[in-house]
């Protein structure tokens, strides 16, 4: 009995251990694996295995993060939606009977599917929680331009991706190409070096999360200007009202309300009727 003590005792420590340093901010986290042929099967388990105590950083649920993982071979395949679970381990269990598929590096294709898939409020897509995509694989894509051009479209649609390259099979200007910027570039010698960067999707993706909008941070340096008639003429006084981003009306009349105000009028003023303090009949 005092030895079975014992060990709840241990585990518990471990677990609130490895969850001291998480954060609390809401992140989509995104796992897209390769498993192509040159992984293969016992070297796919020890990927698993990354993804899970990568995971185990987080605190997982729908206040906090919630996680996804896809794999990739020739085709992809969503394995864990992110809305599936809320709990950590569940997860994990859930990511430990992902099967390995073998096959070709379709990694353009793959990159689309997260975007098309993943990334969107009907597999559970939060539009508070920044978005973060993990790429691991071990070669390099059987199609680099249109990889890259995929990679382009994420990043674009505010992605933050990081590139995780496992051996000396990897392309180091691909991911580079593929990363968000150059420093979210991990490579590690072989698949048994994976233990040591668990820290890092976690300290990367915490990180990243710096505003009340997170998932709205990152946006490009384009000025956008509604094209419609009464639309203001733009000009270089300090409150102009513009929209930064050219894509406010994806969000909808509430991310001009309540928690997402301050984000919104530095952001997408003219979308949300803030320069004359009104927003669909509220009154500021």
């Amino acid at each position: 009995m005092a030895e079975k003590l014992f060990l709840l005792g241990f585990l518990l420590f471990l677990y609130f251990s490895s969850c001291t340093c998480a954060c609390h901010d809401k992140v989509d986290l995104a796992f897209l694996v390769d498993s192509s042929g040159s992984v293969g099967s016992a070297n796919f388990v020890k990927v698993k295995n990354f993804v899970a105590s990568s995971l185990n950083r987080f605190i997982i649920g729908n206040r906090d993060t919630l996680a996804s993982v896809a794999t990739f071979s020739s085709t992809p395949h969503e394995e864990v939606k992110l809305n599936s679970f809320h709990d950590k381990l569940s997860l994990i269990n859930a990511i430990n009977g992902i099967r390995y598929i073998s096959g070709g590096t379709n990694t353009g294709q793959a990159l689309k599917f997260v975007g098309s898939n993943i990334f969107q409020p009907s597999s559970g897509d939060r539009i508070d929680a920044r978005n973060v995509l993990v790429v691991i694989t071990d070669g390099r894509s059987n199609n680099h331009l249109a990889t890259i051009a995929e990679a382009n479209h994420l990043k674009h649609n505010n992605i933050l991706i990081i590139a995780v390259g496992i051996g000396s099979g990897i392309s180091k200007s691909e991911l580079a190409a593929i990363a968000s910027r150059p420093s979210l570039v991990l490579h590690v010698e072989d698949f048994n070096a994976l233990s040591h960067i668990y820290d890092s999707i976690h300290s990367i993706a915490c990180s990243s999360v710096t505003t009340i909008h997170p998932t709205l941070k990152v946006t490009t340096t384009t000025t956008a200007v509604p094209t419609t008639t009464d639309a203001p003429t733009t000009t270089t006084t300090k409150n102009s009202c513009v929209d930064v981003i050219p894509n406010c009306d994806k969000y909808g009349p509430t991310v001009c309300i309540g928690t997402y105000k301050p984000w919104a009028s530095r952001n997408c003023a003219y979308y949300c009727k803030l320069c004359n303090g009104t927003v669909n009949g509220y009154v500021f």
